[in-house]
């Protein structure tokens, strides 16, 4: 049919970590079936065992393959740079990508790379309105071997990405949690495991985390409101407690100090209450990752002891069971661990700064 309009085809090879600009000298773009045999030549000569040779090579089969069925084909290769993880690797890519767009302008692509890791420029492809097919090359006699290799890459990298940090930041918050508050430190971890272990049985762990990335409604309402106003009221009774419980004959030194030893608790339990619901809210309704939330809360709770701790050493104070300096020295302590503790969880890293910066150069267009 002489209206239909001929559609255009792209072969695209994908050296993301830039072996044959380092190993054969060779700039990318490489345009053409015989530039990108004459490359795969030159880098095979450097490196005989380099994966990306058996890359070009299926690369070629597979122009070769269109080319005699009649497809409009080209072929090109491009690279990245050793730091795959880089800023400038994923400009670079991009680059080339949308150079290749411009002048060929494909309806179809084939991208062929030698690992999971040459992939993850398929979504910039596909925002580009570009129809995409995947191959992976690997080399025969390897296969099985490399594609063990690969499960067990993913699973680790998983487990680095979502758990590792995790289990991370949960144990140095346990050994803070016990070397401040000693036994009462590890109440707080034995039930915190509890009520994960508990989700995690019941399923409801699961279930949020699948509403959380759908970003779906929940049908509860705000949990917040509900805790301000246990935590009222949990303040009022321990009020009228603490006031009912301190002998009326007592000086004001020694009324104040009694009043801050049974005032504290039902002060500290009221915080936790509100912290709780508050905690749910943010979970449910905030984009932040889960990792920053925890982190959050995991330091005001912190907070919320090392107060309690102050008060009741400001208390014993009053009615001198201890000594000024070791009022200070308390005082000094708690203050340098809360300090430190926002430095470390809340400073960001150039590694996660990096990182975000090249997931956003990949999937915005």
């Amino acid at each position: 049919m002489h209206g239909e309009k001929v559609k255009n085809y792209l072969v695209l090879v994908v050296d993301i970590d830039d072996d044959i600009g380092r190993k054969a000298g060779l700039n990318t773009p490489i345009l053409g079936r015989e530039d990108n045999i004459k490359a795969l030549i030159k880098l095979g000569l450097a490196d005989p065992g380099d994966s990306d040779v058996n890359a070009i090579l299926g690369g070629v089969k597979i122009y070769d393959e269109l080319k005699a069925s009649g497809k409009d084909v080209e072929i090109a290769t491009i690279s990245g740079d050793v730091d795959i993880e880089s800023e400038k690797c994923a400009l670079k890519l991009k680059e080339q990508i949308d150079f290749l767009l411009y002048l060929y302008n494909p309806d179809f692509i084939y991208l062929v790379s030698d690992g999971k890791e040459d992939e993850m420029i398929l979504k910039y492809l596909e925002s580009k309105n570009v129809f995409v097919w995947k191959k992976r090359v690997v080399v025969k006699q390897s296969e099985t071997l490399e594609s063990t290799y690969y499960l067990i890459q993913e699973f680790i990298k998983k487990t680095m990405e979502e758990y590792i940090p995790l289990i991370l930041t949960f144990t140095g918050f346990s050994l803070i949690l016990y070397a401040i508050f000693a036994d009462i430190g590890w109440r707080i971890v034995v039930g915190i495991i509890g009520l994960y272990i508990l989700s995690e049985g019941v399923g409801v762990r699961k279930l949020l985390m699948e509403k959380i990335k759908k970003k779906e409604e929940f049908s509860v309402g705000r949990v917040f409101p509900i805790s301000a106003s246990i935590s009222i009221f949990i303040l009022v009774i321990g009020l009228v407690y603490s006031l009912s419980s301190i002998n009326a004959s007592s000086t004001l030194t020694e009324f104040i100090g009694r009043f801050l030893l049974h005032f504290v608790n039902p002060l500290t339990l009221s915080l936790l209450v509100l912290m709780v619901g508050k905690f749910v809210d943010t979970t449910l309704n905030s984009e932040k990752e889960l990792l920053d939330i925890f982190k959050r809360y995991f330091f005001y709770l912190i907070c919320i002891f090392i107060s309690r701790e102050l008060i009741i050493s400001g208390g014993k104070y009053l009615l001198k069971e201890i000594s000024f300096i070791m009022l200070v020295l308390c005082v000094i302590i708690y203050i340098s661990i809360i300090i430190i503790l926002s430095v470390i969880l809340f400073t960001k890293t150039p590694h996660e700064e990096k990182f975000k910066k090249l997931k956003n150069s990949i999937t915005k267009g």
